[in-house]
């Protein structure tokens, strides 16, 4: 992709509107001017995440993530600057084709074949699955699991053969190697010359992930009556996907998720769910749930009901996700089955009528930790129910709302026997301690801020603070009022210059912001997006809504630049008091020194 002119990329933003951008992974509530939510990009319970449709940038003040509309989808999609604008134009209906180039263009491209060869991989192994004589051995079992020909259908199930047939007949269609390799379909295998593609899945029934747009973004594979290992082999990530912030069915659940949603391990529990007329149903992919996929499903629903496995690891697997579910403010309940090892087996033995009523009466997440906790305890012994009370008070603490506080309390004080004042007041402390630890931290966070260290964005700020500091702050006007830009760029009586600047990182934005203007003659933050990482990006959104509310007058942009100025010079001028004693001390140990001469 060519350098796109900023007047594009400045119409493009204006057919997207950020607010409602931003409000497709977070909710969003007006305050003022801005509008306030859960950060999509870190776990919270306090909304810290602010948009500003003013200027077009979003910044949380928690996580420090921020920059423009471009930025955000790029950090929300896991995209590449080009795919991020690609995919914003095409929201706009801006055709970008007249700046492309084979250069850049290739990596866009790239990610949309791959979603066009994942769905002509997913057409190849449903024709296997349904050849009469290839297939017969994965209908069999799918049917064994008690799956229809409609269920298979619906959820777009196939069948990889043996051998490399993917590989070849997707050489046929016009795919090339590095395609296949790119989008985890075949593999290469052998050393130099002895170099072979292969398919990666081969004798398995095959899940097609589709996200909610409709794309086929990666596979599943299952070995069929547990012939083989890895019993299921999940596609990597890929520039089409990112295993971390995808769910497995949530493009049928999303339709039926307003109530709640049922988490579980396998596609096989889901499909059986589905297929049973439960439709709220999802997975993850072959991984323990994640932050990000934590925060796509409250996008979609206020309820988790977790139905792990009810063996040793799918508990652990439950006690992890409730705590990252809780984060994103869901309300958690925890469906622990009786006399089966997971959804599948459990509808096949009682039916999907008693599963409903098994839902209903699904615990809460206190219930669920409680009960765990009991189970290690022996709650006849004195010590031991102090020690599982101490652990449940830990817990409670560890609760935002003081209502469900009270709710626990009493739940705990009746399962453990002790009074409810104790219980209170050990929490109470608990919650003194956990706050004082707090206050340290973020004084102790405040104060290596303040002095620069482990800056990783501004590397120089260290060696020369207060300079840095008044970079930072001239930076953070100039990009908040574009007015100031152009008086550097114009070369105005006392405006600053590139040799001004003594950080790298500060020189290096205050020369693109003069070299956007001359070129443009006008600014705008998303100038800056290709050419600086998006973390430099999150900190030039911070400079800029820093000095919101403050005095921005002409007066203090040159008071800014003075000050800058005059610690430059009281630095050099220590550096020349620096250089001079080790010109003396030099001069002394070679005999040069004049007051030591003799005669």
């Amino acid at each position: 992709m060519d350098k796109i002119p900023l007047g594009v990329i400045e119409e493009i933003k204006e057919r997207n509107d950020i607010v409602e951008l931003a409000g497709r992974y977070t909710t969003l509530k007006r305050r003022g001017s801005t509008y306030t939510g859960l950060c999509p990009f870190h776990s919270e319970k306090t909304p810290s995440f602010t948009v500003y449709p003013s200027n077009g940038s979003f910044y949380c003040f928690g996580c420090g993530v921020g920059g423009d509309m471009i930025s955000f989808v790029m950090r929300a999609e896991n995209l590449t600057y080009p795919e991020a604008l690609s995919a914003l134009a095409e929201r706009a209906g801006v055709n970008l084709s007249a700046y492309s180039r084979d250069g850049d263009e290739e990596r866009y491209v790239s990610r949309k074949r791959i979603f066009e060869m994942n769905r002509d991989a997913a057409r190849f192994y449903r024709d296997r699955l349904f050849d009469e004589r290839e297939g017969a051995a994965a209908r069999e079992y799918l049917t064994s699991r008690g799956l229809s020909q409609e269920v298979i259908k619906r959820f777009g199930l196939g069948y990889a053969p043996g051998g490399s047939r993917l590989f070849s007949h997707l050489r046929s269609l016009g795919y090339k190697s590095e395609e296949m390799t790119a989008g985890f379909l075949c593999r290469e295998y052998g050393e130099g010359g002895n170099k072979t593609i292969r398919d990666l899945f081969f004798n398995r029934v095959m899940f097609p992930i589709i996200n909610t747009s409709g794309n086929v973004i990666a596979f599943g594979g299952r070995v069929m009556n547990n012939e083989g290992s890895p019993k299921y082999l999940n596609s990597s990530d890929t520039p089409a996907f990112k295993k971390s912030s995808n769910l497995y069915a949530l493009n049928f659940a999303k339709d039926s998720s307003a109530d709640s949603l049922i988490l579980c391990e396998g596609y096989m529990d889901v499909i059986a769910l589905h297929a049973s007329g439960i439709s709220n149903a999802v997975a993850t992919l072959g991984t323990a749930l994640t932050q990000e996929q934590a925060r796509i499903i409250a996008k979609y629903t206020k309820r988790v009901i977790i139905n792990y496995d009810s063996d040793e690891a799918g508990q652990r697997a439950a006690s992890r996700a409730i705590g990252l579910l809780e984060d994103v403010g869901l309300d958690v309940r925890v469906l622990k089955l009786k006399g089966a090892k997971d959804p599948d087996e459990y509808i096949k033995k009682f039916g999907v009528d008693s599963f409903r009523d098994a839902l209903d009466e699904s615990s809460t997440k206190f219930s669920y930790v409680a009960s765990k906790i009991m189970s290690e305890y022996d709650m006849e012994s004195e010590s031991d129910r102090i020690s599982a009370a101490k652990r449940m008070n830990e817990y409670i603490a560890g609760v935002s709302s003081s209502v469900e506080r009270e709710i626990y309390i009493h739940q705990a004080s009746e399962l453990t026997g002790i009074s409810e004042e104790s219980i209170k007041s050990d929490i109470s402390l608990i919650i003194k301690k956990k706050a004082a630890s707090k206050k340290k931290s973020d004084r102790e966070k405040l104060i290596l801020d303040s002095s620069g260290y482990g800056d990783r964005i501004n590397r120089d700020k260290l060696k020369t603070l207060r300079a840095a500091s008044c970079e930072e702050a001239l930076l953070g006007i100039m990009l908040a009022f574009p007015e100031y830009i152009r008086s550097a760029a114009e070369g105005a009586d006392g405006a600053p210059t590139r040799k001004d600047f003594r950080t790298e990182f500060g020189g290096r934005v205050f020369e693109k912001l003069v070299e956007v203007y001359k070129e443009n003659g006008f600014f705008d933050l998303s100038a800056l997006t290709p050419d600086f990482s998006l973390d430099e990006m999150s900190r030039l959104t911070k400079l800029m809504q820093g000095r919101d509310g403050l005095d921005n007058s002409e007066s203090v942009f040159a008071d800014m630049t003075a000050a800058l100025r005059r610690e430059n010079e009281r630095v050099s001028a220590k550096n020349m008091d620096a250089i001079d004693a080790i010109m003396r001390l030099r001069r002394k140990n070679t005999g040069d020194d004049p007051k030591h001469t003799e005669g």
